[in-house]
């Protein structure tokens, strides 16, 4: 397995990612939504890894829903770092990786176009129960 370290710049926002690829291996994608476009987004994920997500202040922690509303962009109200998508269903939840948020984010190849326009709810959780990494979203006590 193969182990990502990162986060936020400040600090506040930590990700944990582990992986069965390679960093060179990996397919990297650029989703080609405006909200993506606009954070030069380059994501990675892989449904046998897993990825913890660690939040120390969760007053900086931001949200983000736009379109269906049924995902959140998890940014870092402190620094501005956009770090993950997280999409959580009961005792399920699935994210990807911003790769400009890992440590080693130099070790990963250019990202490839991806659209996605047109899905609905149902058709994105499906399509990310079997793309993306399963996900923990731990929020420190203060």
């Amino acid at each position: 397995m193969h182990e990502f370290h990162g986060g936020c710049h400040c600090g506040n926002l930590v990700i944990d990612y582990t992986t069965p690829t390679a960093a060179a291996d990996t397919s990297v994608r650029a989703c080609q939504c405006s909200c993506c476009r606009k954070h030069d987004a380059r994501s990675v994920s892989n449904p046998a890894g897993r990825l913890a997500i660690t939040v120390h202040d969760e007053n900086l922690l931001e949200r983000y829903r736009f379109g269906l509303r049924v995902t959140d962009y998890l940014i870092c109200r402190k620094c501005g770092v956009y770090v993950s998508a997280y999409m959580a269903r009961g005792d399920e939840a699935y994210a990807n990786v911003m790769v400009n948020a890992l440590d080693a984010r130099e070790l990963f190849p250019e990202p490839a176009p991806l659209v996605l326009d047109g899905e609905d709810e149902n058709g994105k959780w499906q399509r990310r129960r079997r793309q993306w990494t399963p996900a923990t979203l731990r929020i420190q006590a203060p």
